[in-house]
């Protein structure tokens, strides 16, 4: 009875082991992903001025305060994708400009205003904080998404994500401590199942023991069982 407690026991500490383990192991995954897919955008919209989009929603990282207080300097938004004859004056939208000064880059304004131009529509833009509106009109081709919330504000530290040579640090850095401790965690792990392993069965030996001995006195007993009926029949 006690042997099988403890094997019981034993069984029920090495699920819960397992369990944790398969918790952690998710966890680290999720985070991982999270990581990678952030970072990987970051890159991704810093070397080709394009914005990746995941099923339909892009993360963004604004570091001009134009529009402030609404989205301050340094801040992450999330963009969703949309037809641009649904927006209306008053959305914020996310597009590529057409200034020189920005290049082509992705920009963040107001709809100011909807003008036709050449029996076509074009979206005025200005930023909150300025003064006057955009000099360059924009087209539906170049609408990247329309702001949906504010992720996080990072401040000053949010500079650092400017930093192509940072941000691959902070990409590559990560997913090898990570990987690392994946590695060591696994390792040990196995050390645990093989060891747990010994112990199951160490302890299915000591039952089978058990069960002999208990096999060997039940023989005994019904030797000496079968003597006395012999002496009594031999008495009478």
């Amino acid at each position: 009875m006690l042997s099988g407690f403890g094997i019981y026991t034993n069984m029920k500490k090495l699920f819960k082991r397992k369990n944790i383990r398969t918790i952690f192991t998710v966890v680290f995954s999720v985070l991982l992903v999270l990581l990678v897919l952030l970072v990987g955008n970051i890159i991704y919209s810093q070397i080709t001025h394009k914005v990746p989009a995941i099923f339909g929603y892009s993360v963004m990282n604004i570091i001009a305060g134009s529009m402030e207080p609404v989205i301050p300097k340094n801040t992450f938004i999330l963009i969703k994708q949309v037809d641009p004859e649904q927006l209306q004056v008053g959305d914020v939208i996310t597009f590529y400009s057409s200034d020189p000064l920005i290049q082509g880059l992705p920009n963040t304004h107001r709809i100011f205003d909807i003008v036709m131009e050449n029996g076509q529509k074009f979206f005025v833009t200005k930023g909150d904080a300025n003064a006057i509106p955009d000099s360059y009109n924009v087209g539906f081709d170049d609408v990247i998404g329309v702001y949906v919330k504010n992720i996080i504000s990072l401040g000053k530290i949010g500079m650092i994500f400017q930093n192509k040579s940072v941000v691959f640090l902070l990409l590559v850095v990560p997913a090898a401590v990570l990987f690392i401790m994946e590695i060591i965690n696994l390792t040990k792990t196995a050390a645990k199942v093989k060891q747990e392993d010994i112990e199951s069965a160490s302890i299915e030996e000591k039952c089978d023991d058990v069960e002999t001995s208990d096999s060997k006195e039940t023989d005994s007993e019904d030797i000496k069982s079968e003597e006395k009926e012999e002496k009594s029949v031999e008495s009478t």
